[in-house]
């Protein structure tokens, strides 16, 4: 069955809307399969769409977690034996994680070989902390980071539309400023958002962000 934005709950940072994890998903069936890591799980559970993808288990992990059965502890001090997992998914975390250089090197221990890390990174995105905010990453420097701890670019994808990225930076340049401001930005934005939310699959220089998908060599 096609997805439809009515099927599906949007993602939403004040007025401004983004595609549903399921639409972001979509494009990644080909490279989730097995045994499945969502590295950075937060409190939304998305057993169904990794299972609808490919998966064949899901084991949730992160700092905190809501969800019945997650594992809870730090990226990049992972609890889970070399070789473990078949696929990684890590979406819309990395920004928000202290050395980054140490999760990904756990990253590709806890992943066999053969195996995907799928990572979803920003590019052009207002600060946000939850708790922190550390980073930004062009396609060409996220593609980099996979190979500085051995893993080979298998795929890349940039994720939302313009409307996001300016959408979003008005909002929040509104909320800053304050006043009148707020209240003529918010309904620009959310029917901008609303209406244009599907991944704009030409944009590279101007995308939101960017996913990202390694293998692991045999």
């Amino acid at each position: 069955m096609a997805n439809t934005a009515s099927s599906f709950e949007f993602a939403r940072c004040g007025p401004v809307h983004f595609q549903p994890i399921e639409m972001e998903i979509e494009p990644l069936g080909p490279f989730i399969q097995g045994n499945v890591l969502n590295a950075g799980c937060g409190h939304r559970n998305i057993d169904q769409p990794l299972l609808v993808a490919g998966a064949s288990a899901v084991v949730n992990y992160d700092l905190e977690s809501s969800i019945p059965g997650a594992i809870i502890g730090l990226l990049g001090e992972t609890p889970f034996p070399d070789d473990h997992f078949d696929t990684i998914f890590c979406n819309a975390v990395l920004e928000h994680t202290p050395r980054i250089d140490r999760v990904m090197g756990d990253f590709s221990r806890i992943l066999k070989p053969g195996g995907h890390l799928i990572v979803g990174v920003p590019f052009l995105q207002p600060f946000h902390a939850d708790p922190w905010d550390f980073r930004r990453y062009t396609q060409m420097g996220l593609q980099e980071l996979g190979a500085s701890v051995g893993l080979v670019v298998t795929a890349s994808f940039p994720v939302h539309t313009i409307a996001q990225t300016l959408g979003w930076i008005a909002w929040e340049w509104a909320d800053e400023k304050g006043g009148w401001r707020k209240a003529l930005t918010y309904p620009v934005v959310w029917l901008a958002t609303r209406l244009s939310y599907r991944t704009d699959k030409a944009l590279i220089r101007s995308a939101n962000t960017f996913q990202c998908v390694f293998q692991k060599p045999n």
